[in-house]
């Protein structure tokens, strides 16, 4: 519900539904009401020259002379009376009948109160007069609303409402899809690099202007993305090459009392220079992969674990669907999970998979000395390696390179205290709600 009052076509649709009922109370407190002074200030003298001979006969003092001298009575006014029958209704906080009776006082007709009585064309309105401090009632037969008005005016009011919010929502999409449609083309080309296509020609000029710049961004990145592809190629072929043969050499050294302390020094440098530079690659690879697949975490996870039995793992049974996904990416991202476990924690090691609320949450458990909370985020920056990560081998890519491939998934990546050791917990959105994110 929250993300629903987050979205932009919600926000637009209220403030149209507020506009609109703003313009409805407008209209209904100056203009009806002007029109209902109008129809009292028309309807009043008739019932007047109906109503003041038999007020008359109880007060001889009421100002009949203040009726307009020009005033012609062409119109029958059929007279009833009282007391109103028992559906009549009290017409109080309505502004027709309060003017009516506004005019009528006015005229010099001593109206105390007013119902309504009977069907809208059939209507009786009865006004209480007051004679002699005595009260009683006199029904005319007019064309005024009868009891029914308030269940017309209600349903008036429900179908204006529903047209509004209707005609509210058809123009808030309207304004929205072209940004909707510029969002999921920016998420297209995120995923697997697919170019965005132009602006429909039924969208504003700033959106469509919009539009064409980040079609030109993209192509831009396109080129940058190909030029860093090539120069990773050359660094792949121009420096292992070279570092193979070092290799190479120095273990074809003769043996001697100090060539072999030596040889062991060459090679293993060359064996971190070579393991750093394929760390870099991998880094690289994290953010230019193609996310086209279907995933299945829970079947890859088996095929990881096999490799080793030092973990205790629990898995579904069933399949947990991620998509859209590179199986490559995630297969590197898990084992650089588990290198970093075994390397930098201590037994026992857990590995828990499940299916929560469209999320495939996984964690890797350790029960080392962890990582203190202040360096937890700094820990997923490239080349940054923990105070006791330091005297251990290592490159201090693995877990940026775990960051930027969760963070293609559309996933979380999370440090968390294992109270002992570190827990890393991975969300990922499933294949039902990555799909339906992506046809929104």
């Amino acid at each position: 519900m929250k993300r629903w009052f987050d979205s932009l076509f919600t926000r637009v649709l209220l403030v149209q539904g507020l506009v609109a009922l703003m313009v409805v109370l407008l209209f209904s407190v100056f203009a009806l009401r002007q029109q209902s002074v109008a129809l009292a200030r028309a309807t009043a003298p008739v019932w007047a020259t109906a109503l003041l001979p038999s007020a008359s006969a109880a007060s001889a003092s009421l100002p009949v002379s203040t009726l307009p001298r020009e005033a012609r009575v062409t119109t029958a006014v059929h007279l009833l009376a009282g007391p109103p029958p028992a559906d009549a209704v009290t017409t109080r906080w309505y502004p027709r009948f309060q003017a009516l009776a506004a005019e009528l006082r006015a005229l010099g007709v001593p109206v105390a109160s007013m119902r309504v009585s009977g069907t809208t064309g059939a209507a009786v309105t009865w006004l209480e007069l007051e004679r002699a401090g005595q009260r009683s009632w006199v029904g005319i037969r007019g064309e005024l609303e009868g009891t029914d008005f308030r269940a017309r005016g209600s349903l008036g009011l429900l179908v204006g409402a529903l047209g509004t919010l209707l005609t509210a929502s058809w123009l808030s999409r309207r304004l929205v899809r072209p940004l909707n449609e510029l969002r999921l083309a920016m998420r297209r080309f995120a995923l697997d690099g697919r170019l965005p296509g132009p602006a429909p020609a039924s969208a504003p000029a700033e959106l469509r202007e919009l539009a064409l710049q980040f079609a030109d961004l993209a192509r831009q990145r396109q080129a940058l993305d190909e030029q860093r592809r090539t120069m990773l190629a050359a660094i792949s072929h121009d420096l292992r090459s070279p570092l193979s043969r070092i290799r190479m050499a120095a273990e074809l050294l003769p043996d001697g009392a100090d060539v072999a302390t030596r040889r062991e020094a060459i090679v293993r440098n060359v064996q971190l220079a070579d393991q750093l530079l394929g760390s870099f690659i991998e880094l690289a690879r994290a953010e230019d992969e193609l996310l086209q697949g279907r995933v299945d975490l829970a079947s890859l996870l088996r095929q990881v674990l096999a490799d080793s039995d030092r973990f205790l793992a629990q898995l579904p049974e069933e399949p947990v669907w991620v998509q859209p996904a590179s199986e490559l990416g995630l297969e590197r991202a898990v084992r650089n999970l588990l290198d970093n476990a075994l390397h930098h924690g201590a037994a026992p090691f857990e590995v828990r998979l499940a299916a929560q609320a469209g999320q495939a949450v996984l964690t890797i458990r350790d029960h080392g000395s962890g990582i203190a909370a202040a360096e937890r985020e700094k820990m997923l920056r490239p080349f940054v390696r923990g105070e006791t990560s330091r005297q251990r081998p290592g490159t201090g890519l693995g877990l940026a390179i775990v960051q930027r491939t969760v963070h293609r998934h559309q996933g979380r990546l999370m440090l968390e205290d294992a109270a002992p050791g570190l827990r890393v917990r991975i969300d990922l959105p499933t294949a039902e709600q990555g799909g339906k994110a992506e046809g929104a």
